[in-house]
């Protein structure tokens, strides 16, 4: 059985301080066979929210496979933003959160979707390059376990392709990594939990699953959480939620039909 726990959205800068620790404890006892972390791990991008997440970091026991979300680029330093938008991410998280990682039957690589600056107002919305979108498919095609990609923005959300996603290019970037036989594609952003299964014609099936927010304060409606996978022979999405008191707890299994299943596997 492959185990996933999936935090994303963690915003150190605008977290909620009563909620660090139960996270950090409640991953460690859960102990994943890896975690993957879809990005927005500061506020503003700032040194000390850099260092705060560092440490967080460093205290989860598991692996940890990331990346940046939008939110983790310079706010407020205009020129870093256009220049280098992930030098103070890949200089202050280092090797601890890399853009791929495996583990017992598990492969994940992670799809670049953030960027510093774009050529539209709202620079918070994502774009996936199509060639990015090959190269993830690429990486894991020769993988005989469950092959996973995360991203900080969805490709899929609910309403399907034309959903909440806007993400430019993902739509196309979903066709391509759904034909190329990932069984799972995790993403954060919306701060909101959801399941979208996209069906291949084969009989398989890839699951586009988001996460809420972690640890920010702005829930959008829902209460903090991350999301457990088990793959196997009951494949399942459990949320963790924090309620009124600081201690995240697991709500009721949500059954992913299909995934790992693909044929020949």
């Amino acid at each position: 059985m492959t185990r996933l726990v999936q935090i994303s959205d963690i915003h150190f800068g605008a977290e909620d301080p009563a909620l660090v620790n139960p996270l950090t404890d409640a991953i460690n006892t859960i102990a994943p066979d890896l975690v993957v972390v879809t990005g927005d791990v500061t506020q503003y991008g700032r040194r000390r929210e850099f260092n705060a997440a560092r440490a967080f970091l460093d205290a989860l026991e598991p692996p940890i496979v990331g990346a940046p979300g939008n939110h983790d680029t310079p706010y407020f330093d205009l020129f870093a933003r256009l220049a280098s938008p992930w030098a103070r991410f890949e200089r202050q998280l280092g090797p601890r959160l890399q853009p791929r990682a495996a583990a017992s039957g598990v492969q994940v690589e992670m799809l670049p979707t953030a960027r510093g600056a774009q050529a539209r107002l709202d620079w918070s919305l994502g774009r996936v390059r199509e060639a990015d979108a090959l190269e993830a498919g690429e990486a894991l095609s020769g993988f005989d376990g469950l092959k996973v990609l995360g991203g900080h923005h969805p490709l899929v959300a609910p309403g399907g392709l034309q959903g909440r996603a806007k993400t430019t290019g993902g739509a196309r970037a979903a066709q391509l990594i759904v034909q190329a036989g990932i069984d799972l594609y995790l993403s954060g952003h919306l701060h909101q939990v959801f399941t979208e299964p996209v069906e291949r014609g084969d009989g398989s099936v890839c699951w586009f699953v988001g996460a809420g927010t972690a640890l920010s304060r702005r829930t959008r409606g829902e209460p903090a959480s991350f999301n457990v996978i088990q793959a196997g022979t009951a494949p399942q999405l459990t949320v963790w939620s924090a309620g009124d008191t600081p201690v995240f707890a697991p709500g009721e299994a949500i059954m992913l039909d299909g995934l790992g299943a693909s044929p020949g596997r």
